[in-house]
């Protein structure tokens, strides 16, 4: 992998099934079967079954695909799973333990502030955590009009050249700026995210702004409501700058309008497919992003444009409003320039939709309680894999109570039939029109075709296997507090995406030979305040979360 390289689900999934190592699975769960022989006549049986019009072409060009699906099923097969074992509906992740106490949401700045602002730049501003915009706005030091002028001029200047932006929400972002001043002229301050402009990822509904999934055929759609996270995010005074960019229908950088730059090279992409979200946040063009994951799509462009990035548990919050992949991988979280940031983002979204059945509302208190003398920690590395030399992770070793190497559950790559039937059901009408015809040079259209012949009872076979990895990473995190890898976590993503396990991921400079670096944390199910927490302290450490990329 080099600087300029983004991660594709498939090759994720590849890299993770691997180079991952076995806990619990035995070994006849991976053991090689028989190839079945198919050919395109039985994919033409198939489709009159399902009632589908795929051209022949189309049907010879995903054969190998479907051929290699019967060998991935009997994989699964071999797995340990008993009549009893059931697959999770409304999916909800398994806690090791009951969350303790009421649902109580509280974050709070701990940084050393500077109160004055005098003598600083506009471009100081704008790189500024939002705890310290925050002090500037509820002291008024700055107005949040002002602030927005900063962010708008600064999105308008480099969005071109990054390709980040969707939409520019400038009428309706100054008029919620002067707002917020009115309100807080009159004593009524809201909060830390009062006045404080943002950018959302262009997945989410929005009455001031299109919403066109990065994809040409959906460019241009418009609604008449606001997603659950713009409505909390308003109900705490933040200001909707813009709509970010994604790679179309949430895959990659690249979006109807090119690909989305990596402030540090533009002459790379930024990953994806929270891509805009992580290069605006890393240019300083807003106080701080929203984005979402399903497989990757904080963490990995997080890792590379360097900014910091937090994938809550699943259902922490709300996906109302937001595009659906993946029903039962979805989540919702915050891209910012300091893991403190994002907790305190965090905070604002955090709690139960009525409207999203499988949100919940847990206790979330930032700062927690974390002692990294007292701390256990399990450190998860691939198959063959090293700590980078350099890497803070070395540093992290001397200062915490354990620190030792673990094993985690081996994901068999049929499990990304997951993915793969609830992509193609949530996008199944798009399959059926000509629509999707029109979204070229991306890897969907084949995709969900492909789909379309896992069948029903493999699908639900893989949620019950997911039902015994959940049982074992609970096993797995007994022992632990934290669990610490390099990057992106080659031999967690997967499998903490599957189980809704909280991810954070910091900067963490770069190598020798210039490929950027990050350090990932993973915690215990709804405990992201003990993992903001954690992964704050390690921030603190280092200064690459204040270095800013040369525009």
């Amino acid at each position: 992998m080099h600087a300029g390289s983004s991660l594709s689900r498939r090759e994720v999934i590849g890299l993770a099934s691997v180079l991952a190592v076995t806990l619990a699975f035995p070994a006849a769960a991976v053991a090689r079967q028989p190839e079945a022989k198919l050919s395109v006549d039985d994919l033409k049986a198939a489709c009159r079954i399902a009632d589908l019009d795929i051209p022949e072409e189309d049907l010879k060009r995903i054969l190998p695909d479907v051929q290699n699906f019967a060998k991935q099923f009997a994989e699964m097969r071999a797995l340990p799973i008993n009549y009893q074992t059931e697959p999770r509906t409304v999916f909800t992740p398994l806690e090791s333990e009951p969350a303790k106490g009421p649902g109580k949401i509280t974050a709070r700045v701990t940084a050393k502030l500077r109160k004055d602002i005098a003598g600083l730049s506009t471009e100081d501003i704008a790189f500024s955590s939002v705890g310290q915009l925050a002090l500037w706005i509820k002291t008024r030091k700055i107005s949040s009009v002002h602030l927005t002028e900063i962010y708008l001029e600064r999105l308008k200047r480099f969005g071109p050249k990054l390709l980040c932006v969707a939409s520019l929400c400038e009428s309706s972002a100054l008029a919620q700026a002067r707002a917020a001043d009115d309100e807080i002229a009159q004593g009524r301050y809201r909060g830390t995210l009062h006045g404080i402009p943002y950018g959302v990822k262009d997945l989410f509904a929005s009455k001031d702004a299109p919403t066109g999934w990065g994809a040409e055929p959906y460019r241009g759609q418009t609604f008449d409501y606001d997603a659950e996270v713009i409505q909390r995010l308003n109900a705490a005074g933040a200001i909707m700058v813009a709509k970010t960019t994604l790679g179309a229908l949430a895959m990659g950088d690249v979006w109807y309008g090119g690909k989305t730059r990596n402030p540090w090279d533009p002459d790379e992409g930024s990953s994806g497919s929270s891509a805009g979200s992580a290069s605006s946040t890393a240019a300083g063009l807003v106080a701080f992003s929203i984005g979402t994951e399903t497989l990757g799509s904080i963490c990995s462009p997080s890792w590379q444009c360097r900014v910091s990035g937090l994938r809550p548990t699943y259902g922490r919050v709300s996906r109302w409003g937001g595009m659906a992949l993946s029903y039962t991988m979805d989540k919702v979280g915050p891209i910012c320039r300091t893991m403190e940031d994002c907790a305190l983002v965090l905070a604002a979204i955090a709690g139960h939709d009525p409207k999203d059945p499988s949100s919940v509302t847990r206790p979330f208190s930032y700062p927690a309680n974390a002692d990294l003398r007292k701390m256990r920690f399990g450190l998860a590395l691939s198959k063959g894999e090293k700590i980078p030399e350099g890497s803070i992770i070395h540093t992290l070793k001397n200062k915490v109570g354990s620190f030792v190497e673990v094993a985690v559950p081996q994901i068999p790559e049929g499990m990304e039939a997951i993915l793969m039937a609830e992509s193609a059901s949530a996008f199944d009408e798009f399959l059926r029109s000509d629509n999707i015809n029109k979204l070229e040079n991306s890897a969907w259209p084949d995709y969900f075709r492909s789909a379309r012949f896992v069948p029903a009872v493999e699908y639900i076979q893989t949620q019950r296997a997911r039902s015994l990895l959940m049982a074992q990473m609970a096993e797995l995190m007994k022992d632990f507090d934290v669990l610490v890898t390099p990057n992106i976590g080659l031999s967690t993503l997967f499998l903490t995406n599957l189980t809704g396990h909280p991810q954070a991921i910091i900067p963490d400079g770069v190598g020798d030979k210039g490929i950027q670096r990050s350090c990932s944390f993973i915690g215990h199910l709804y405990r992201e305040d003990l993992l903001a927490s954690v992964a704050n302290q390690v921030q603190m450490l280092s200064t690459y979360h204040t270095l800013r990329p040369t525009l």
